[in-house]
C-alpha cells in the first residue's frame, strides 16, 4: 500500500484524462446542434422531469471515444468483451430512436451478458476449478448473468434526472483509480478514459441539461462499470466493490420489489425511484444530485474502511444504514416547486 500523500498523475495519466475530456467536449459541441436539427430529442410526458425537450445522443459520443481513446492508448480489450459492447449499444441505439419491446431488449442484454460471463468473468472468478461440482457451478454462471443483467438495466432506471448517472460514473472510477493506487496496483488506462469523457460529457449534463445519455449511453456505461468493478472485485476486495453501487442498487430494487407488491406493471417505463420523487416533491435537480454526491462520499469511506479492515462485514451494514437515510430523505412529501 502507499502513503497517501504520494498521490500524484503522471504525464502519461494526465494526457489519458485529458484527451478523453477534450473529444467528448469538442464532439458535444459541434453535435448537440446536429441532433436537434434531426430531431433526436427526449420529448417530455408525464413521467419526465425536464419540461422541454432536450438532446439524445450523448451515448453516440461517450461510448465511441471511450473505446477509442483507450484503444489508442494501449488498452488491452478482449474481442469478446467489444462484441458485448457493441450488441448493447446497438439494441440501445434502437430504441432511442424508436422504441424497441421491453422483451426483445432483455434477451439482448441477457446474450450480451453471457458473452461477458462465459468467455471472460469465469476466467477472473477462477470457477473452471469447481466444474466437477455441477449445482454449484450453475448457481454461480446463473447468478453471475442474472446479476450483472440487473446491473446494466439498474445503471439505465437510474438515468432520470440531469447529471445523476454522469456522477455515479464519476464517483466511481475517481475511487477505483484512488483503491488502486492505494494499493499499488497498476494504473488502469480504460479508468482514465471513462473519467475524462464522464467530465467532460457532465459540462452538458448538468441541470439545465442540454443532452441526454439515453439508451445508448446508459446501458453500455452500465456494462463498463460492472466490468471495472468486477476487475477490482477478483483482486479480492469484494466489499467495497458492492458497497460503491450501493445507492443505485437499493434504489432500484426496492422500487422494482414495490411496484410488484402493488401487482403494477413492472415492466413498464414509470417514475417512482426515490430519486424522482425527491424531484417530484420540491427539490431541484441540483440538490438531489448534491445529496448524491454528499451520499457517495460516505459510501466511499465504508469502502475504503472495508479495504482496510479486510472485508469486515460491518462496513456493508453501515453503507445500507447511510443510503437508507438518504432514501427516507428523498421520500419526504414536500409542496411540489417545479424548477
Amino acid at each position: 500500500m502507499k502513503p497517501l500523500y504520494q498521490i500524484y498523475l503522471d504525464f502519461p495519466l494526465i494526457v489519458f484524462l485529458s484527451s478523453s475530456f477534450f473529444s467528448t467536449i469538442i464532439f458535444l459541441k459541434f453535435l448537440i446542434p446536429l441532433f436537434v436539427k434531426l430531431k433526436f430529442l427526449d420529448k417530455p410526458n408525464k413521467r419526465s422531469n425536464h419540461i422541454l425537450p432536450v438532446s439524445l445522443g450523448g451515448g453516440l459520443v461517450l461510448l465511441p471515444v471511450i473505446i477509442l481513446a483507450s484503444f489508442f492508448f494501449g488498452y488491452n480489450w478482449s474481442s469478446y468483451n467489444i462484441l458485448a459492447l457493441l450488441f448493447l449499444f446497438l439494441i440501445s441505439i434502437a430504441d432511442d430512436f424508436k422504441n424497441i419491446k421491453a422483451i426483445y431488449r432483455l434477451v439482448t442484454h441477457f446474450f450480451c451478458i453471457i458473452i461477458y460471463v462465459h468467455f471472460s468473468l469465469l476466467d477472473s472468478v477462477a470457477l473452471k476449478q469447481y466444474f466437477n461440482q455441477t449445482y454449484f457451478v450453475i448457481f454461480i454462471y446463473l447468478f453471475l448473468v442474472i446479476g450483472s443483467t440487473w446491473f446494466i438495466n439498474a445503471f439505465n432506471f437510474m438515468d432520470g434526472i440531469d447529471g445523476i448517472t454522469t456522477i455515479q460514473i464519476i464517483f466511481l472510477t475517481c475511487s477505483l483509480i484512488f483503491f488502486n493506487f492505494f494499493l499499488g496496483l497498476d494504473y488502469n488506462i480504460l479508468h482514465y478514459c471513462i473519467l475524462g469523457s464522464a467530465l467532460g460529457f457532465l459540462v452538458y449534463n448538468w441541470h439545465p441539461a442540454k443532452i441526454f445519455l439515453g439508451d445508448s449511453g446508459s446501458i453500455p456505461l452500465g456494462f463498463l462499470m460492472l466490468y471495472i468493478l468486477a476487475e477490482f472485485y477478483v483482486r479480492g476486495y469484494w466489499l467495497a466493490v458492492f458497497i460503491l453501487p450501493m445507492y443505485y442498487l437499493l434504489d432500484t430494487s426496492i422500487t422494482l420489489f414495490l411496484r410488484i407488491w402493488k401487482r403494477e406493471k413492472f415492466w413498464q417505463p414509470h417514475s417512482q425511484h426515490f430519486y424522482q420523487k425527491a424531484v417530484r416533491n420540491g427539490q431541484s435537480h441540483q440538490k438531489v444530485c448534491f445529496k448524491i454526491i454528499l451520499l457517495s462520499i460516505g459510501l466511499f469511506i465504508f469502502s475504503f474502511l472495508s479495504i482496510l479492515e479486510k472485508n469486515n462485514f460491518i462496513f456493508l451494514i453501515l453503507s445500507f444504514v447511510w443510503c437508507t437515510f438518504f432514501l427516507l430523505n428523498f421520500s419526504k412529501q414536500k409542496t411540489l416547486i417545479r424548477k
